[in-house]
């Protein structure tokens, strides 16, 4: 009676150990998946006529179209160009970069649109290759990172002495910082991001800050991040041997793997003392917000920049008045709100505003700013008063402009400022003295004593 028994139990756990064979399988199938082991080329892709090579050799780029390949292939000597340029990386010879689109998105568990990777080619060595997904291939900046990335990974490698699989990837900072390098915008653009640093608390912190990686940041917080990993670029840069510096980092021969390590591998000091760092921080962020970097609004575009500002908050009543309108969005959590943003969009105005309008938009901005606090003790007499402080202004600059440009519409010959330029020399004439003394000193001064 015992044996079928013993027998169906033994059956049972047969079962359940093959059931959790083959389910540690399967587990074993998504993590290798989702920690990004190299994908393979499709052999569709490996074919003559699915192949280019870039005008140096340095990449070799699979699938798309003819046209696909030949714009990549171009961006990517680009990128190879400004970067070997910026850094002063010597023109030694590399392995080509496999630079992939698949026909398909990556099948893979939560697999990047663009992704860098790594791999073991035999007696070819370490090839690295850049899958480009298809919904990732309109979006140049991250094609561009990618690129970007895989390029200082390829100068990194070549003096790693780890073997195998084991290397450690660039800095991400460096990666950030190069791909700003690389794609500089308007000044006026870059500035206005330094100076919300040093005016909101973006000022950075050198532990969290190497903690960061670009790809897994989003929004504000990755705009913040790129221009951090600037400034702090730009101040390493202007330390000195500062390029050599930067290089000497990328090319550890054996870098270590924890960020702020690897960062005291080769600036020791500012590693140790960060107060330091961040003081050097702190002034590169000062100097790429200063005004010298920004091209300043005329008197009209100010004057309409603030329009656009304050006119959306209106109650939208004809008659009513805007100081009022303001007191009664400080009353909601939504109008606060409104309040702050617009307070925002004020102090970045001020950063381009025309000179004689800089002091106006300040005080715009701390008022209201002090309303979104529910800071609103003489509110809408003190906003009168700006208003019409403001209006006054516009029509002063707008007689400017019109003499302006009536002047130099007209023969400056006959225009009103030689005219005065004559009555002064004129006046300056009869005024002058003719006795001795003033004869001798006219004498020393045109001798130029």
């Amino acid at each position: 009676m015992h044996l079928p028994l013993a027998r169906r139990r033994e059956a049972r756990w047969g079962y359940l150990d093959s059931f959790m064979r083959y389910f540690l399988a399967g587990v074993i199938v998504v993590c290798s998946l989702a920690t990004g082991w190299a994908q393979t080329v499709s052999p569709d892709l490996l074919k003559p006529e699915n192949r280019s090579t870039s005008s140096s050799g340095g990449f070799t780029i699979f699938g798309g179209t003819r046209q696909d390949r030949s714009q990549l292939g171009r961006r990517a000597e680009e990128i190879k160009e400004k970067l070997w340029k910026e850094l002063k990386v010597s023109r030694d010879e590399f392995s080509p970069i496999l630079l992939v689109l698949p026909l398909i998105d990556g099948v893979r568990l939560r697999q990047r649109e663009v992704l860098v990777q790594v791999f073991d080619a035999a007696e070819a060595g370490r090839k690295i290759q850049v899958d480009i997904a298809p919904a990732a291939r309109a979006d140049s900046p991250a094609v561009d990172r990618g690129i970007l990335n895989a390029l200082l990974l390829q100068v990194s490698l070549k003096s790693q002495k780890f073997s195998g699989d084991r290397y450690v990837n660039p800095p991400s900072w460096l990666v950030a910082s190069m791909g700003v390098v690389l794609r500089r915008r308007q000044p006026s653009e870059d500035a206005r991001i330094y100076s919300a640093l040093l005016e909101g608390k973006g000022m950075p912190r050198p532990k969290k800050f190497f903690a960061q990686k670009e790809d897994r940041l989003r929004g504000r917080a990755k705009e913040v991040y790129l221009a951090q990993s600037f400034a702090l670029y730009q101040s390493l840069v202007e330390l000195p041997q500062g390029k050599d510096k930067v290089l000497q980092n990328l090319t550890l021969a054996e870098p270590a793997r924890d960020p702020l390590t690897r960062f005291g591998q080769t600036w020791p000091t500012l590693a140790e003392d960060t107060s330091r760092l961040v003081r050097l921080w702190a002034l590169s962020i000062a100097d790429l917000s200063s005004s010298r970097n920004l091209q300043l609004l005329s008197s009209s575009k100010t004057s309409a920049g603030l329009d656009q500002v304050l006119f959306p908050l209106q109650d939208g009543q004809e008659g009513n008045d805007l100081g009022a309108d303001f007191l009664t969005l400080s009353r909601t959590e939504e109008g606060r709100l409104e309040l702050k943003q617009a307070a925002v969009q004020l102090q970045r105005l001020g950063f381009r505003s025309h000179p004689l309008y800089h002091p106006l938009v300040e005080e715009y901005r701390e008022m209201i700013e002090r309303l979104s606090r529910k800071k609103r003790g003489g509110f809408v007499r003190k906003f009168s008063e700006v208003e019409e402080l403001r209006l006054a202004l516009d029509a002063r600059c707008a007689e400017m402009t019109d003499f302006v440009d009536w002047y130099q519409a007209n023969d400056e010959a006959t225009g009103p400022l030689l005219a005065m330029e004559q009555q002064r020399a004129k006046i300056s004439e009869e005024a002058s003295r003719n006795d001795a003394i003033s004869r001798f000193m006219d004498s020393v001064e045109g001798r130029g004593w």
